[in-house]
């Protein structure tokens, strides 16, 4: 019993001289708690609306404060073009678009139901069926109000024929949603992880000492580490890529050469990042604890299983420093959408930016000796 007893004594002291641990123990969990806490949720808000409006009358009018004053809807256009609209939507600023017809007061009246258009952004399939959700209890909310303006009996309160259409995923398949984000999240476990490991144990073995002797750079030691890494990652995402078109039927609708391109300046900052890592851990348990830190907070706050206009202002603020986020972005536009590069180059640029600044962090503290 005394040996158990001094084994743990042993292993509380072990944890307590070391300051990493007691951070990784106690603050960083609570970060997480916290943000996470806010960040996590089912309720889908801030949804981009674009309005055409052939009719511009009081009822058309009252339809749209009808959507604007759920605090669910964000309007971003007025018009009369359906073609903008689209064009909105095709580069992903906008999710939802709604078209009234002509005479779409007068056929009200008349008990000639007009027809509404609704254009859904079907790429988040979860995101997309809640928002057609809203957008029935809201035209069926109108209809009762209506009828009751008009008279109208309880036959006759559906006022209004609303078609949908869902776009670039229209039997909202949740496949076509998560496979590409997979794919980003793999990627960057893979190329953050070894990276951060790979470092790490040429310390523990004492091969790394046998390099600090030799005539090679810091710069050349790093990009030795990252370039047979990054290999490996394209290797692996291209094998993903194949694995999601042939099991489930899912093949890039973009240039492939776009998303090569962007899948560069995404492990740019993901193999800076595990670098980074690396050269704060001095064991791979260590490095594996922060590894485990980074990787959580990438996932949740990317917009994989939430999206990001859903958390509040302060937590999409944190998002920015996250690349798996604008990665998921583009990848699931490239893949679903065949979006171009040029309505991708902030994304592509932030990701670029956030490479330089982990790439030049970690070169400043990677010391080419051991400590």
């Amino acid at each position: 019993m005394k040996r158990i007893l001094y084994l743990v004594q042993k292993e509380f002291r072990q944890i307590l001289r070391q300051k990493i641990y007691l951070s990784l123990i106690f603050v960083m969990p609570f970060i997480q708690i916290v943000v996470m806490g806010f960040a996590i949720t089912t309720d889908v808000k801030n949804i981009t609306v674009a309005v055409v409006d052939h009719d511009y009358s009081f009822m058309s009018r009252r339809f749209i404060d009808a959507f604007t004053q759920t605090g669910y809807f964000d309007l971003k256009s007025i018009g009369r073009s359906i073609k903008e609209a689209e064009n909105a939507m095709q580069q992903g600023d906008v999710k939802l678009i709604i078209q009234i017809p002509f005479d779409f007061e007068k056929n009200v009246k008349n008990g000639k139901q007009p027809q509404l258009q609704v254009i859904v952004d079907g790429v988040d399939g979860n995101t997309a069926g809640i928002v057609l959700a809203y957008t029935n209890q809201i035209t069926a909310m109108l209809q009762r109000e209506w009828g009751s303006e008009i008279n109208a009996e309880p036959a006759d309160l559906r006022l209004v024929d609303v078609e949908t259409r869902m776009v670039y995923n229209p039997m909202l398949d949740s496949v076509y949603n998560i496979t590409p984000g997979i794919l980003a999240v793999m990627l960057m476990v893979v190329t953050s992880f070894l990276t951060g490991m790979s470092i790490v144990r040429e310390k523990e073995i004492g091969t790394l000492e046998q390099l600090m002797v030799t005539p090679v750079k810091k710069i050349e030691m790093i990009l030795g580490k990252t370039i047979p890494i990054l290999i490996v990652g394209f290797l692996l995402f291209n094998v993903g890529m194949l694995g999601i078109g042939f099991i489930f039927g899912l093949w890039i609708k973009g240039n492939l050469f776009t998303l090569y391109l962007m899948v560069v300046f995404y492990c740019f900052s993901t193999l800076g990042l595990g670098i980074f890592a690396s050269t704060l851990a001095k064991t791979q348990q260590q490095a594996m604890f922060i590894a485990w830190f980074f990787m959580i907070f990438a996932i949740l706050l990317s917009g994989f299983f939430i999206p990001v206009e859903n958390m509040p202002d302060f937590v999409q603020v944190i998002t920015l420093l996250n690349p798996v986020r604008f990665f998921m972005v583009v990848i699931r536009e490239i893949y679903l959408k065949g979006t171009e590069i040029r309505y991708l180059w902030e994304e592509g640029l932030a990701m670029l930016i956030l490479g330089l600044i982990t790439f030049t962090s970690a070169s400043m503290n990677f010391h080419k000796r051991i400590t």
